[in-house]
């Protein structure tokens, strides 16, 4: 055995070699994935206190790195159609009942691990309300979707979570249920693209 060793020295130093190499691709590729699932960002969007459009509704920030939030959309599907509208800013209330002028929007950062809130359900109604001057029918709506748009600290691109929630009507009574356990995170290429012409033609308004 030592023989062959010894007459086939380059044969087993490049093998060697070569597996070594091998073993470090595939350790620099699992230190490169686990990287990026760090700089991922996760956002959530989720309902607390109720069941009912008095429900506050949450944004957190799950991922490693700050988000600056750009914009909140909400799309409600009534028996008149599909209406679309940017809540960010809170104009349901007046400007002088507010605590601060930065209390005027949601626009911000939202570091990692935390959370803000951004009203209840019946807030944000109100507040789509205002910006497209229609007098919508609480009952005739079915459901409504929440779009949150940032961008990260690890990358300029636009960041989106959306998650939709079903108004169900009994007795009188309204009650907001999930339509998934949680928020989709919208990574693709085109579902980005579609979020930043959203922005892009809200700023031709």
């Amino acid at each position: 055995m030592w023989d062959w060793l010894a007459q086939n020295s380059s044969l087993v130093q490049a093998s060697v070699g070569g597996i070594t190499a091998l073993v470090w691709i595939v350790y620099l590729q699992i230190l490169v994935i686990g990287f990026r699932r760090q700089r991922r960002t996760k956002i959530l969007i989720h309902l607390g206190g109720s069941q009912g459009l008095d429900a506050r509704t949450f944004i957190s920030n799950l991922g490693f790195e700050p988000i600056y939030i750009l914009e909140i959309i909400l799309t409600i599907w009534s028996s008149d159609g599909e209406r679309e509208t940017f809540i960010a800013d809170r104009t349901e209330i007046a400007k002088e009942d507010l605590s601060s002028p930065s209390a005027t929007t949601f626009q911000g950062p939202l570091k990692s691990g935390k959370l803000v809130d951004i009203g209840s359900i019946e807030d944000l109604l109100q507040r789509a309300r205002q910006n497209t001057a229609e007098e919508i029918q609480l009952e005739e709506i079915s459901r409504v979707e929440l779009k949150v748009a940032a961008i990260s600290a690890a990358s300029t691109a636009i960041v989106a979570a959306k998650r939709q929630f079903y108004l169900e009507f009994e007795n009188d009574e309204c009650r907001i249920r999930p339509k998934t356990l949680y928020a989709t995170q919208i990574r693709s290429w085109w579902g980005r693209q579609h979020t930043k012409r959203q922005l892009q033609a809200h700023l031709k308004h």
